[in-house]
């Protein structure tokens, strides 16, 4: 029981380690280090970023099913859940040569491409572990847990970042503000933060031993599990419905997380250190909503919880696009954040009720694909038409389609709260 315990806290820690590369890297920091001082221009860097970021999130979906059945072949989700992190978490250290007129801008783009490839594969095997490290009744409770504590590390290593290299006058290391080297600390920083905290992880979870599966595995095989498992699943109908709805709503809510910084500096002229204290509001808010609503969650089902934040989302979002106070917007913007947790934490946690047992990684990686495969559009969306008509409002506004569509599909989607 104890070792049981081990393995699920240790598994939500992960959440903690991981959600470092996503807040310092992909939503505040480095999106707003890249577009203000790397691009030649804010809204060149602006396309450059949407772009690397969607298209990263478009090859990582294809490869997201190929990558959930080799894993369900092998049962060897921990050895390629350490695999992915490990290059991620490399390449954020790397960021810290990311100096203007140092490294190349297109060298700096294909790292981002690659880590957030990276990033989101690794996804697929962490949350394929959900099914053999708890049971149903307590997927809920530990999801959300586990999706807190990710939004609760963030916090503290703002904290530990903004408190040591930013705050003091006379910071303990001397770094060159001309280089940015204050500001690129955050990078390598981010790198020992996901490696430190994902080895409890890496060293109390086991794969499960089993006759009938070898730890080899080949491609061919592969393509003909996911050919079987695609035509299966029609059987899965209120999955079916549920992916796609998921595919609309999960694309404007990345696209918001590639954008909110640079939205912020645009728009209201955030400096980094607005951004930190913008980050660390925001995080702190959607840990908050993630252990509030994983407690009720079994009592109304994971599908309200979804349709409830989705519709805050999209009014919150809107009434965003209304202001023009850099108060006012900090202050939705943490409101917006505080179901951002319960969303993607009660969508994991629906989904895995519904997916058979033998094929959790396989459809796990339905799930990155549904989650990411069109991702790609609401950056780009975003992006494209911030630049055609120097607009980030009317960039940020096309998103509210997204929330809408999905929030409409989802009334095809089984109430699960019917079947517990």
């Amino acid at each position: 029981m104890n070792n049981r315990f081990n393995v699920r806290f240790s598994w939500s820690v992960y959440d903690w380690a991981n959600s470092a590369w996503s807040a310092i890297i992909i939503t505040f920091i480095f999106a707003e280090y890249f577009v203000n001082v790397l691009a030649p221009d804010k809204d060149l860097g602006t396309l450059y970023w949407t772009w690397t970021i969607g298209l990263s999130s478009l090859v990582a979906a294809l490869l997201s099913p190929i990558l959930g059945s080799i894993s369900d072949q092998s049962q060897r989700s921990k050895y390629w859940l350490i695999l992915s992190t490990f290059i991620y978490s490399f390449i954020a250290f790397s960021f810290w040569f990311a100096q203007p007129k140092g490294m190349d801008l297109f060298l700096i783009i294909f790292l981002l491409f690659i880590g957030n490839i990276s990033y989101e594969i690794s996804q697929i095997f962490y949350n394929g572990q959900l099914k053999l490290i708890t049971t149903e009744n307590n997927y809920a409770k530990l999801s959300g847990f586990a999706w807190g504590l990710g939004y609760a590390g963030t916090v503290i290593i703002f904290i530990i970042y903004y408190g040591i290299f930013l705050l003091p006058e006379d910071p303990i290391f001397t770094l060159d503000k001309t280089t940015y080297e204050n500001i690129r600390i955050s990078f390598p920083i981010t790198g020992a933060w996901i490696l430190i905290f994902s080895l409890p992880l890496f060293i109390s979870f086991k794969d499960p031993k089993s006759d009938t599966i070898t730890s080899k595995f080949n491609i061919k095989k592969s393509f003909n599990q996911i050919i079987i498992t695609f035509k299966d699943l029609r059987k899965y109908k209120n999955i079916i419905w549920f992916l796609i709805a998921r595919l609309f709503y999960m694309d404007g809510i990345n696209a918001i997380f590639a954008v909110a910084a640079i939205y912020a500096a645009t728009v209201f002229g955030m400096s980094t250190t607005d951004i930190i204290m913008l980050g660390i509001g925001t995080n702190f808010a959607a840990g908050i909503g993630s252990w509030v609503f994983s407690f009720i969650e079994n009592k109304i089902g994971s599908k309200n919880i979804i349709v409830f934040s989705l519709i805050c989302i999209f009014i919150i979002s809107f009434a965003i696009l209304l202001i023009n106070q850099k108060n006012t917007f900090i202050i939705l913007a943490i409101c917006l954040s505080t179901f951002f947790g319960p969303i993607q934490s009660a969508s994991r946690v629906y989904f895995a009720k519904f997916i058979p047992d033998e094929k959790k990684y396989e459809f796990f990686g339905f799930y990155s694909f549904s989650g990411k495969v069109t991702s790609f559009i609401g950056p780009i969306l975003y992006g494209t038409i911030t630049y055609t008509f120097s607009s980030p409002k009317l960039g940020m506004a096309s998103l509210l389609v997204l929330f809408a569509v999905g929030l409409l599909l989802l009334t095809k989607v089984e109430n699960d709260h019917q079947i517990e």
